[in-house]
């Protein structure tokens, strides 16, 4: 009779389990699957299993049971001998594990669990069956997503069991209830009802460099149209004055200096208050427009904001037109 080796027996239970365990996950039956490849894995610790098994949690939901085991697996990588890390499959394995890590780091859900300020020191806590350490009470901890069952006990007061259903991604708190605790427990929340809120930052107008140029126009065109309109009329008077004789087709006889005024009034000063004024109204209400445009609290930075959003001013014969060209 020949005597098998311990260890022998052991890595043949484990590659059984293994094989069936990769039987079942491939069958889609990733809860029994998964447990007889943990079992495996409990047996024969190997980089291979610990991958398979990260590949049957991600398969089955439980994302941050996976993310764990490819970390492992990818810490054990950096470890291997340079001939072993050159195997294809074990330099697949490693690019796979790279890669639904990072997928599934957005999945993962997060749980904090508080405990009562007057709980007792000898408060036995569970999470699903096992332990759950002191030092992780108050600290966010990677769960999967799911129903997970909380218990706490104290050594002479009942058991109390608490249920939390958590999501994929989703961060919460659970506040434990515990027997003879002075303190009522709390709810299970989401955090954004318990976490500090970033600071909103101050909405700014990002036109405002454009205000100011348009509200400059606008006020240099109504200064300029009122000097300019201060000389009409005192042209007009001195028409009044020096042209005093009208002729029989209607026509005033004006002296040389009447002519100047008239010559003056008609072709420089008329057409320069007119334009003037018009563009003066027109900067006025453009700076307004802008002004209302870039409270609205556009997305885009005020960079990109002046980039695509011009204001455009047409002057013609005795008009003004101002407007904007691009996308708000």
């Amino acid at each position: 009779m020949v005597a098998i080796a311990p260890d022998k027996v052991h890595a043949q239970d484990a590659q059984a389990l293994f094989d069936e365990g990769l039987s079942d996950m491939k069958a889609g039956r990733y809860k029994i699957g998964c447990a007889l490849i943990k079992k495996s894995l409990d047996i024969d610790p190997r980089p291979g299993t610990e991958f398979t098994l990260a590949e049957c949690f991600s398969k089955a939901g439980k994302f941050a049971s996976a993310v764990e085991l490819y970390d492992r697996y990818l810490a054990a990588y950096d470890t291997m001998p340079a001939d072993q890390k050159g195997d294809s499959d074990q330099k697949a394995r490693a690019d796979i594990s790279r890669s639904e890590r990072t997928r599934l780091v957005s999945l993962v859900s997060w749980l904090t669990v508080r405990l009562p300020a007057s709980a007792p020191a000898g408060l036995l806590v569970t999470k699903d069956g096992e332990p759950f350490p002191r030092g992780l009470f108050g600290v966010a901890t990677a769960v999967d997503p799911g129903p997970h069952v909380f218990t706490a006990r104290t050594s002479d007061g009942p058991l109390i069991e608490q249920r939390v259903d958590i999501a994929a991604g989703e961060r919460r708190i659970l506040s434990l209830q515990v027997a003879g605790s002075a303190e009522p427990p709390d709810e299970v929340v989401p955090p954004g009802d318990t976490e500090p809120q970033p600071d909103k930052p101050e909405r700014k107008n990002s036109l405002m460099p454009w205000v100011y140029v348009t509200g400059g126009i606008g006020a240099a065109g109504l200064i300029t149209g009122a000097i300019t309109g201060g000389m009409l009329l005192s042209k007009r008077k001195t028409i009044f004055s020096e042209c005093p004789t009208r002729r029989t087709d209607g026509a005033h006889v004006c002296s040389e200096k009447g002519l100047e005024a008239v010559d003056a009034a008609q072709n420089t000063l008329a057409p320069v208050t007119t334009v003037a004024l018009s563009v003066g109204a027109a900067g006025a209400a453009a700076a307004v427009l802008l002004f209302v445009v870039g409270n609205r609290g556009e997305s885009t930075s005020s960079s990109e904001t002046m980039k695509r959003t011009l204001p455009t001013i047409d002057v013609g014969s005795g008009r003004a037109v101002f407007g904007l060209t691009g996308s708000f």
